[in-house]
C-alpha cells in the first residue's frame, strides 16, 4: 500500500476512535428520545388532575341539589311558583360548578313515596328536568334499593349527567373524545315529604 494511502487510512481510523469515545451531544440525543413521553406524561398529569376536581365538583353539585329541595316542605305555592323556584336553586347550582363549564350538566330530581301498605311499591310523586334530563312522570313505578322506605316514606332522588371534555384531546392515548359522567343521590326530606305545590299532602298520594 502507497505511504500516502496508509497515512489516509490511520488517520480515517484514528478519526473514528476518537469519534466513538467522544460523548459529546449524548444528553441532547437521550433527551430527544425523553421528551416526547415526559411531555405525554405532564400532559396527562394535568389532565387527570382537572378531571378528578371537576368530577368532585360534580358529585357536590348533584348532593347539593338533593339537599337544598330536601329542606323544604312545599317548592312553591302554585306550579308555576314551583318551577320557578327550582329553576332558581339550578342557578345556584351552576355557581358551584365553577370555574368549571356548567352548560352540559343536567339534572333530574323526583320525589319518591312508598305505598302505605307496601314499602317495595315506590312511585313518583313529582319530578323536574333541567336542561332536558328525561325524568319520569307522576305515578311512574321507580325502583330504589332496597330497605330505603318505610311503608309511605318519601325520598328525594337527583339524577344527573355531565359531559367531561380533555382539554388535550387526540394527544394523550385514551381521551380522544368527550366522556358523560354521571351520578345519582338520595336524600331523606326534613319534613314528612317535600310537596310540589303547598297543600298537596303527598304523604296521601294515590295512584
Amino acid at each position: 500500500m502507497p505511504i500516502s494511502a496508509l497515512n489516509r487510512h490511520t488517520a480515517r481510523a484514528r478519526s473514528l476512535r476518537r469519534l466513538t469515545r467522544d460523548k459529546r451531544g449524548s444528553a441532547a440525543v437521550e433527551f430527544a428520545f425523553l421528551a416526547p413521553l415526559l411531555t405525554l406524561m405532564l400532559l396527562g398529569t394535568i389532565e387527570l388532575g382537572r378531571a378528578i376536581n371537576m368530577h368532585r365538583v360534580f358529585t357536590m353539585a348533584t348532593d347539593s341539589t338533593g339537599d337544598l329541595v330536601a329542606r323544604e316542605q312545599y317548592v312553591g305555592t302554585s306550579s308555576t311558583a314551583a318551577q320557578t323556584n327550582l329553576d332558581s336553586m339550578m342557578l345556584s347550582i351552576k355557581q358551584l360548578m365553577q370555574p368549571y363549564d356548567s352548560t352540559s350538566l343536567a339534572l333530574g330530581v323526583i320525589s319518591v313515596q312508598a305505598s302505605p301498605t307496601n314499602a317495595s311499591d315506590t312511585r313518583v310523586v313529582w319530578s323536574y328536568s333541567y336542561n332536558g334530563y328525561t325524568v319520569p312522570s307522576k305515578c311512574a313505578t321507580y325502583a330504589l334499593p332496597a330497605g330505603f322506605l318505610a311503608t309511605g316514606g318519601s325520598m328525594i332522588v337527583v339524577v344527573s349527567s355531565y359531559i367531561f371534555k380533555p382539554l388535550f384531546t387526540n394527544v394523550i392515548p385514551g381521551m380522544s373524545g368527550s366522556m358523560t359522567w354521571t351520578d345519582k343521590s338520595y336524600h331523606s326530606p326534613r319534613n314528612s315529604c317535600v310537596d310540589y305545590v303547598q297543600g298537596d299532602n303527598c304523604s296521601s298520594l294515590s295512584c
